[in-house]
């Protein structure tokens, strides 16, 4: 027998509550007890009941003396009938999930951060639209979306993707920009669209019908970057060949300022220079001299019909007063035999190395083509070699060219050039003798 239930109906002390009793909850209904009150107490546990709690049971209601009764309960069988299963009802199927580390029988469906997909798609745009704008937008957007993304959404590799894309877009149309804006929109002019009339020569003064023929164009292969065009003077012509005087740059595509001296024999025979002169179809030049100190000056030779050509007129010892007018002959844009026309603005000097040379500053318009062409004073004269041209998006009427005398300084005897060629039929006010 369990000791625990037969302690539990042993007789109650039965006495009246007091006010120790008094509030406490009855160990059988669990209600509080009054003053006054019958009360049973259990002579094992001393669980307070209503006296007619005990009475009505016969045995102590606390859960200590109740094991016992509950353990012999819990090994007596439970049967179950068919008329219950038959008439048992099944409990409603409720989706439930739980924590992370309990299994989910239904996950939430995922749904997509809507900052991602706009991100993306604006970063998409942007490629064929204006990528500056469009990119920054779309960094925004996706940075937003990357901070604030829920872990439950879709759209994390969207914002990546919309983040990077915004940012190639920004510098890709940020560099096309520079480029298209640094590059100068010129017409492309073909030559052979605007031929050279040969009867424009007719009625012209004999100094500028003179610097006219000894102009030639000069072509050469430059290879993956195209030919190169530019400008010559033919200043000799003996036993069929011509010896022209051009820039360096013209025929040396890899030349610049910190260019080192060559000589004719390194340049590559097989890619030949071209040389037209007036009324007369190309024929291959062939270099005969390179200038010395990186001086931007070179002379080629080409066998060129004497009969219609001329040779420059040059006096070292004239040089024209700044202010005095002046004409250039050259082929802008491969328009052969363009004249054009403004002042000697100044006479300045440059230094390479220890070699120092005149240079001089003109108003005369010069264009790409005009490089190695001749600078006449008003009398035909030549007096220098086209070289350059400011940037004209930020300066206008700043030509210069090399004075003819560096060539003088500077050229061997080998090739017989006289310090004149050619007279002045009349003294000029704007003509001053010079020392060199």
């Amino acid at each position: 027998m369990d000791q625990s239930r037969s302690s539990s109906k042993e007789s109650p002390y039965i006495r009246v509550a007091g006010e120790r009793e008094a509030g406490v909850k009855c160990a059988r209904c669990n209600k509080e007890i009054e003053q006054g009150e019958l009360t049973a107490s259990c002579m094992q546990c001393g669980g307070i009941h209503h006296q007619t709690c005990w009475t009505e049971y016969q045995q102590c209601g606390s859960y200590q003396c109740s094991q016992g009764t509950m353990s012999k309960a819990s090994t007596s069988a439970l049967v179950i009938s068919r008329d219950d299963l038959n008439h048992a009802e099944p409990l409603p199927v409720i989706p439930s999930y739980t924590d992370n580390a309990l299994t989910i029988s239904e996950k939430p469906k995922q749904i997509w951060n809507k900052l991602a997909i706009w991100a993306f798609v604006i970063a998409l745009l942007g490629i064929p639209l204006f990528g500056i704008i469009t990119g920054l937008f779309a960094m925004i957007l996706a940075c937003i979306a990357l901070v604030s993304h829920p872990t439950h959404k879709k759209g994390f590799a969207l914002a990546v993707a919309g983040l990077m894309i915004g940012f190639f877009e920004i510098i890709g149309w940020s560099a096309g920009l520079y480029f298209y804006m640094d590059t100068p929109r010129t017409n492309s002019i073909a030559f052979s669209e605007y031929a050279f009339d040969p009867t424009s020569l007719d009625n012209l003064p004999a100094d500028l019908k003179r610097a006219m023929k000894s102009n030639v164009l000069i072509e050469v292969n430059n290879g993956l970057f195209g030919r190169g065009m530019g400008s010559g003077v033919i200043l000799t012509s003996v036993n069929g060949k011509s010896l022209i005087v051009t820039n360096r740059h013209v025929i040396d595509s890899e030349y610049n300022d910190d260019s080192r001296d060559v000589v004719a024999d390194d340049f590559d025979k097989s890619d030949p220079v071209t040389v037209q002169a007036i009324g007369q179809i190309p024929v291959q030049g062939q270099i005969e001299w390179i200038a010395p100190h990186g001086i931007d000056l070179a002379l080629i030779s080409a066998p060129l019909d004497k009969e219609v050509i001329s040779d420059a007129f040059w006096n070292k010892k004239k040089a024209p007063l700044i202010g005095s007018k002046v004409f250039a002959i050259g082929n802008p844009h491969a328009l052969g035999w363009t004249h054009s026309t403004g002042n000697l603005s100044q006479y300045r000097k440059q230094t390479k190395g220890a070699f120092t040379y005149q240079i001089i500053q003109t108003t005369t318009p010069l264009n790409p083509g005009n490089s190695g062409g001749g600078l006449y004073d008003e009398n035909g004269f030549l007096i220098g070699i086209n070289t350059m041209t400011g940037d004209k998006r930020v300066a206008e009427g700043l030509g210069f060219a090399i004075s003819i005398n560096t060539l003088f300084d500077l050229i061997p005897g080998t090739f017989q050039i006289p310090a004149q060629q050619g007279k002045i039929e009349s003294d000029d006010a704007n003509v001053s003798e010079t020392n060199n």
